[in-house]
Parts: C-alpha cells; sequence; structure tokens
C-alpha cells in the first residue's frame, strides 16, 4: 500500500471553495435564482441532474465559475454552448456579460453513502430505498451546478422525478399533486423557496409515512420509514408540543414570527448527523426516534435538539452568516438558545446546570488540545471550515455568549439580537454587524470582550492558593493563554458532621493586570472548600486546591446546590485527563456522590465518565480489580433502585459495560432477554450492550448474535452486529473487521460501526500489529477516499491502545511532518495523539496512587 502525499494535498486543495474565490465572486454576483431539476430513477449509482441558474453581473466579460462535480454533459451560457473543456471536474467556466446571465448545465452525478451530498440508503429488511440531502459546509454542487458558498444566496426552484411510491419532502410544498409517467415514474414541483444559501436547499424522498399537524398558521409534519412508524406514532404529540411551544418562545424573543411557509421534519435513515436546520425541512437522526426505553434525559437532549435547529430558522437561515469564519453565528446562538428555551418550550426545567455537567467538559478539553482555536477563526477555505464544527464553536461559543448576555443585561442582550436580525433580514452578516447591534444598547466595552472571548483560543485555569498571607483566587498565566477580565462567585464551605455548610458567596473580578484576589470578605477560619466560579457562568477552568479536593471526594453530594456540585464534578474530570486524579479515585468519588444524585442524566454521565476512567485512564495492572469494584457496587444500586425507573435502567447499562469477563452468565441472559432484575425490560438497546461486552471479553457469541439480531432485523441491528464481531479478540475477527472497511460493500455508518468495535481498551497486544497498518492505509487512502471516511478513519483506529506507544508517537510526528492528507484529517490525527500523551500520563497517575 502506498500513496503520492505531494500529488493527494494537490488534490485535497483543489477540491475547497477559498475564502478569497468566494470573495472574488460575490463582489460581482447578485441577484441569483436556481431552477433545479433531478431525475432520481435513472439508475442505483447515479442520477440525472439538470441546472439553469440566473444571475446579474456587474462586469462585463468576467470569467467565473461554477461549481459542479458531476458528469457534464453540456453547458450553455447566455445561449452559446460551451466546449468540454469548460469543466475541470470541479468548476464550470462561463464567460459572462453585464447585466443578467443564463446558464445551464447538464449532466450526471454520482450517489452519496457517507451522509454528505445526496445519500443514498436500501433498506436490508425490504429494499426499499431513501435519499436524502446535507449540503453543509460545501456539497451541494455534489448534486447541481451552483455557487456553493452561503453569501451568495438564491431562490430555488426544485423538480424531482422519483419512483411513484415516494413521497418527496423539501424547504416548501409541491405545487401541485405529482404527476405520474408511464406507471414508473412521478414528477414533484416545488414552490419557490425564500433566498437562501445553497447548503439549507434540501429534499428527502422515499416510502415514508407522515403525520401531520399544525400549529397556528404553520402546517407540521413528521416522516418517518414505515418500519418507524409505530415509534413515530408515539413520539409524536411529544415532539410536536416541543415545536409548538418553541415556535411561541423564538416569535415571542425575536419579536419576529417564524418566517418560513411550513415546518417539518423528517427521519433520515442513515443519518450521519444529529440534526440540520434546512427551512421546511429540519433532517434528523432517526435515533431520536426511540426505538427502546429511554430515559428523561434522553427525551430532554431531543427536545434540545429540536429547539436548537429551530433556532436557526433565525440565525443561520432568516439572517446567515457571510463566510465560514462567522459559523459562531449559526451554531454558538443556537447551542445557547436552546439552554435558554428549555424551560419554556420543553417539559424539563432550567437547562445551565445539565449544560455545565454535558457540555462545559467537553469545551475546556478541546480548549487545551493542540488544535484548539478561537470561537471565530480565519477560514482560508471550505476544508478548513469542515475543522470549525467542534466543541469550541458550539459549547465554547454558547457559554460565552451567556456570559456576554450576563455582562450586558439579558434585556439588553435581546434587543440587540432583535435588531440584529431586523437589520439584516434575508440577508448575510458577520461579527461586525451583531457587535453593531449590542453597542446602540450596551456602554460594556465589546472590543475588548470580543479580543478575549471570540478571537483569542485557550481557556484560562482558575484555582484557590492558600496560604500565611489569607486564602487568594488566582488566574494562572496558562501557557499561550493571556488572562481574560473575569467576574467570578466564589462559594465557601464549612465541614461539619459529614455535611458542607455554605457560607454566604462572594463575587470577584480578575482581569490583567491584577489576577488574584485576596478573599478577605470570609471572615473567621479559612473554610474547608473553596470553589471559584461556582454558578458555573464563566468559561474556565477551576482547579481545586488540595484542601477543598479531600472535602469534595468526601462530601460532594452533600452540597445542596447543583450548579456548584457540577462545577466540582467537572474540576475532579479535568483532574483525571490532567494527571493529577487518579481514575480510582474519581470512579470512589462518582459511586460514593455520584449516585445520590437525581437527575438521571447526570447520573448516566457520571457513570460512563467512572467506566471510561477505570478503562481507558486506569492502570491496566490492576483493571481488572478496579472494574470488580465498580460493577459490585453498581449491583448493590440495582438490587436497590425502583423496578422500571429511569435509575434501574441507567445502572444497568453501566453494569453491562464493566461486567468481568467471566461473568458471562449475566451478559448471555440478558441477550437472551432474561434480566434478572424485576422491572427490567431487556430492550434492543440493552441487549446489543450487553452483547458487546461478551464480545469484548471473549465470550462465546456465535449463537447470541442470531439471538439478537432476531429482535432487531433491520440496519440497526446489522451495524450493532458488527460492531461486536469486531470487538471479539482474536487475530482472525481483527483482521475481518479491518478486510470489511475497505470491501467497498459498507456504507459509511456500517464502516463506523466496525470500527466502533475494532479498537478496545484491554486488546493492546491484538491491535499492536495494525499500528503500521493504520499508517499505511491513510497514506493509500490520501486523495481517493472520501473525507468523511477520512476523517472517522484517523479517529476511530488511531493506535492508542498497543504495546508500542513510544513508537506510535514517533511515527505520528513523522506522518504530520509530511502532511499527506486534508487539514481537517490532520487536525483529528493530532488530537489522537494528544489523548494518547494523556492516557499514559493519566495511567501512571493511576499506577502511582496504587502503590501508596
Amino acid at each position: 500500500m502506498g500513496g503520492d502525499a505531494d500529488t493527494a494535498a494537490g488534490v485535497a486543495a483543489r477540491s475547497a471553495l477559498t475564502h478569497d474565490e468566494a470573495v472574488a465572486r460575490s463582489a460581482v454576483i447578485s441577484d441569483v435564482h436556481y431552477a433545479v431539476e433531478l431525475d432520481l430513477t435513472v439508475g442505483d449509482r447515479t442520477f440525472a441532474t439538470t441546472t439553469v441558474v440566473g444571475f446579474h453581473s456587474s462586469s462585463g466579460g468576467a470569467r467565473l465559475e461554477l461549481d459542479f462535480t458531476g458528469e457534464v454533459e453540456s453547458v450553455d451560457c447566455n445561449g452559446h454552448r460551451s466546449g468540454p473543456d469548460a469543466h475541470d471536474g470541479r468548476r464550470v467556466r462561463l464567460d459572462v456579460r453585464e447585466g443578467w446571465n443564463s446558464v445551464r448545465v447538464s449532466g450526471s452525478a454520482s450517489y452519496s453513502h457517507t451522509g454528505e451530498g445526496l445519500h443514498r440508503f436500501r433498506d436490508p429488511l425490504d429494499g426499499n430505498v431513501y435519499v436524502h440531502t446535507k449540503f453543509e459546509p460545501f456539497a451541494a454542487h455534489t448534486v447541481f451546478a451552483c455557487f456553493d458558498q452561503p453569501d451568495l444566496k438564491a431562490t430555488v426552484d426544485l423538480t424531482l422525478t422519483v419512483d411513484p411510491s415516494w413521497v418527496v419532502v423539501s424547504n416548501t410544498d409541491p405545487v401541485e399533486s405529482p404527476t405520474v409517467e408511464g406507471g414508473d415514474r412521478s414528477t414533484w414541483r416545488f414552490e419557490r423557496m425564500p433566498p437562501l444559501p445553497t447548503y439549507l436547499v434540501a429534499f428527502a424522498a422515499g416510502p415514508f409515512r407522515v403525520l401531520r399537524s399544525r400549529h397556528r398558521d404553520v402546517p407540521l409534519a413528521l416522516y418517518a420509514r414505515p418500519s418507524l412508524y409505530d415509534e413515530l406514532t408515539a413520539e409524536a404529540p411529544e415532539v410536536f408540543d416541543v415545536i409548538r411551544r418553541g415556535l411561541d418562545f423564538y416569535g415571542g424573543l425575536f419579536d419576529l414570527p417564524y418566517q418560513f411557509a411550513k415546518y417539518d421534519h423528517v427521519f433520515a435513515p442513515e443519518y450521519a448527523f444529529g440534526g440540520m436546520e434546512h427551512p421546511g425541512c429540519v433532517t434528523l437522526n432517526e435515533r431520536f426516534l426511540f426505538r427502546n426505553r429511554v430515559t428523561e434525559d434522553a427525551r430532554r437532549r431531543r427536545a434540545s435538539l429540536l429547539t436548537h435547529e429551530m433556532a436557526h430558522m433565525w440565525f443561520g437561515d432568516y439572517v446567515t452568516m457571510r463566510w465560514w469564519d462567522d459559523l459562531w453565528l449559526n451554531e454558538a446562538f443556537a447551542t445557547m438558545l436552546a439552554v435558554v428555551a428549555q424551560p419554556e418550550a420543553t417539559a424539563y426545567g432550567e437547562g445551565w446546570t445539565s449544560f455545565a455537567h454535558h457540555d462545559m467538559p467537553l469545551a475546556r478539553r478541546a480548549d487545551q488540545l493542540p488544535t484548539r482555536h478561537a470561537i471565530r477563526v480565519g477560514t482560508a477555505d471550505t476544508d478548513a471550515a469542515r475543522s470549525n464544527f467542534g466543541p469550541i464553536v458550539y459549547r465554547r461559543g454558547a457559554a460565552v455568549l451567556r456570559d456576554l448576555a450576563e455582562r450586558v443585561g439579558w434585556e439588553n442582550f435581546v434587543v440587540g439580537m432583535r435588531a440584529y436580525l431586523q437589520t439584516h433580514a434575508w440577508g448575510n452578516a458577520g461579527l461586525d454587524d451583531f457587535v453593531a447591534a449590542l453597542r446602540r444598547v450596551s456602554d460594556e466595552d465589546l472590543d475588548r470582550w470580543v479580543d478575549e472571548w471570540l478571537l483569542r483560543p485557550g481557556v484560562n485555569t482558575v484555582e484557590v492558593c492558600r496560604g500565611d498571607g489569607g486564602d487568594r483566587v488566582v488566574q494562572q498565566s496558562d501557557p499561550g493563554v493571556d488572562p481574560r477580565h473575569l467576574t467570578l462567585r466564589i462559594a465557601a464551605f464549612d465541614y461539619r458532621d459529614s455535611a458542607l455548610v455554605p457560607r454566604t458567596p462572594v463575587h470577584v473580578s480578575l482581569g490583567p493586570p491584577e489576577c488574584e484576589h485576596v478573599l478577605a470578605e470570609f471572615d473567621g477560619p479559612a473554610p474547608d472548600l473553596l470553589l471559584p466560579n461556582a454558578d458555573a457562568v464563566s468559561h474556565v477552568k477551576t482547579r481545586l486546591d488540595s484542601r477543598s479536593r479531600r472535602a469534595a471526594l468526601r462530601s460532594l453530594s452533600a452540597v445542596d446546590d447543583p450548579r456548584a456540585r457540577a462545577v466540582m464534578w467537572g474540576a475532579l474530570w479535568d483532574e483525571v485527563q490532567d494527571a493529577l486524579l487518579s481514575a480510582r479515585s474519581y470512579a470512589s468519588a462518582v459511586l460514593a456522590h455520584g449516585t445520590r444524585e437525581t437527575d438521571v442524566g447526570i447520573l448516566e454521565a457520571l457513570l460512563e465518565r467512572a467506566s471510561r476512567a477505570l478503562r481507558v485512564y486506569g492502570d491496566p495492572a490492576t483493571g481488572r480489580d478496579t472494574l470488580e469494584v465498580l460493577a459490585r457496587s453498581l449491583r448493590e444500586h440495582l438490587v436497590c433502585a425502583a423496578g422500571g425507573s429511569d435509575r434501574q435502567l441507567a445502572f444497568a447499562r453501566a453494569l453491562v459495560g464493566v461486567v468481568r469477563s467471566d461473568d458471562h452468565g449475566l451478559l448471555g441472559d440478558i441477550v437472551c432477554g432474561r434480566p434478572p432484575w424485576a422491572g427490567l425490560e431487556a430492550d434492543r438497546d440493552l441487549r446489543w450492550r450487553a452483547l458487546l461486552r461478551l464480545a469484548e471479553t471473549g465470550g462465546d457469541i456465535d449463537d447470541l448474535v442470531d439471538i439478537a439480531m432476531e429482535a432487531d432485523p433491520g440496519d440497526y441491528g446489522r451495524r450493532n452486529a458488527l460492531t461486536a464481531e469486531a470487538a471479539w479478540p482474536s487475530p482472525a475477527a481483527k483482521e475481518k473487521a479491518w478486510t470489511r472497511l475497505f470491501s467497498g460493500d459498507h456504507s459509511l455508518a456500517e464502516r463506523q460501526a466496525i470500527m466502533a468495535g475494532l479498537r478496545q481498551p484491554g486488546q493492546e497486544t491484538l491491535l499492536t500489529p495494525f499500528a503500521d497498518r493504520y499508517w499505511q492505509a491513510l497514506e493509500y487512502m490520501a486523495g481517493t477516499a472520501e473525507t468523511e471516511f477520512l476523517s472517522a478513519f484517523a479517529r476511530a483506529l488511531y493506535p492508542c491502545f498497543t504495546d508500542i506507544e513510544q513508537s506510535v508517537l514517533d511515527e505520528t510526528d513523522r506522518f504530520l511532518a509530511r502532511k499527506p492528507l486534508p487539514e481537517s484529517v490532520l487536525k483529528v490525527v493530532r488530537e489522537e495523539r494528544a489523548e494518547l500523551l494523556t492516557i499514559r500520563a493519566a495511567r501512571a497517575c493511576d499506577a502511582a496512587d496504587a502503590q501508596d
């Protein structure tokens, strides 16, 4: 295996659209309209595509290019036929005149199996075919010829020819009932779309079932496969309720009602993401149509997704960023506003405590990786834009926007948002436009805030320093992270009779040049626990001093304030990853205090981290014993949990993930639908979890795979079986899984399932031979494989569990020095290298603790 690195890098560079190219086009082009006709009946691999592009050019004789990566049959520009050299495989060259221009591009394009472009899925149960689009950030041109950039918004007339048994849903309603041609084709023509960027043009098609409703003057609909119609029917009341309440909440918040003609949601098979905010045609992952028993937290997360995508109808769809460096204007706002909407649009109460538990640890971690970046970052091209999607823009962005709202006052913040939307209605905007809207209502130093929080990477560390001169709260000078201006709530607790008794909290300001504050406000003896950022408002890393850490480990559950507990739990998890707290100490704290959390979503998160701490960050030499301690405690909690409760389900899932290798009887019984705890249903999800644990610990799964598949015979079962088979600890199983990845017989979703099983902690000796093959495969695929698979492969199979860790690190450095892959893939490799270093340091910390 091998590859030409220079050629691969060149191909990657040519396939992207640069910012400079986008700016040059938008400088001369305006009033864009697309008439798109697609025929999806011509074959299983390709479809016919014809686009008529109309636009105004401010310059005569300008040479412009349309983006298109399909096969071109003909190009007509203003009535003149272009020669075959007009298309180079990615762009269609045009000779335009000043004023109005009309271009017709006809040809064919290929279906995708990666989740981007036009994804095609065949249901293994009934053979039915479904397609859906996902174009963000740069994939519309894989389906139709266009100017594929966010600031050239256009109206679109869409026409689709499909199988007559199909239902088609798009951003707008059909103009009329579909016309049937010859009994084997039907044509759907849709109403003209309002001005949209190309990445928001969307459709889905197949033999979907639909449920309809209405909210005021907005038609609502939910679409799903027939095999999920029962789940759709069961979940529709709650989904429609969140949608209705969300539309009312956002309409009032922005003083602007929903601006699109309808509001449909499509649960799309093999959807590669959580959801996508196409106006009038939101696409969602099918996992949010619950096929199994779920906890209330799973429903909360679904509601959060629905309100996140809904916020985009204003921030992103109605007003759109000009270029991808302002992605935060979409995603940070949608993430923050979904938390704000939670108590108003859902049944799940306030959202910032859950945000502190689930989202902030991911944001802090991303801010400490070598790939950290600012929230708003210059984006040279669309390949670099892919790297911006992640915890920094979404989660850290939401956190700093919340902090900004605290600084300027919520009412002023709302007035600023309204002014921004009104000023740029149906258009494009950027950072300066939003700041200008806020300047009208606030005296806050917004330039300083933008510089410190949007344009600087990294997270600041705040900790308490004890000393003879008194206790001080200090903003540390972290490498490469300049101090920021902070206002922090400091909580103090005294340890009395096994409880932590709170004192009155204080607020302190820290910032250059004064980055520490003597806590003279607390009279009397020094508190046993001092907690900076106790309300979790500031995006900072809280580091506990040794005395406070001991108090937290001893009595964390005695703290009544749930937000303060969230900050402490986050600080302890950060310390595991920083090799300051052993994995076994963290797991002990979860068993002692996390199991007392009443919010099941928080309980699940803590149990998952305790398991990861022991399996990944714990000393492998004592891993069996520490996992057994965890398993024993989980069994005790299961006995006490109410039958059929969310807590019982959470403990059962956690136990199934950590039971020891010789406890195969329990796992086998669960796979067969016979859990030993009264009231607990062994649904499909729990069965597959048990089968995976059985597989990765070397149990006999041959007959049990068939049993699990019989209970779950569709594509979900197929993917779970692929994961379990790849997890089995034998050279033959690993070789078979590796071969499947490159056979060409599997979609990206199926290959991701295989990769999820192939790499397991505790299988280091088996996985060591695949380390060299990992690098060879990446080199071989450079320039030939889809970026989506390259990124997934680079992350899922990076050799972090081997017997040759130093060799892996050395080879990583050599590979990165050559830069043979797109930057978005290299970013993944850099992050996985950092995780390997974290694993090594954390395991050494845990081993040292075991010896003490």
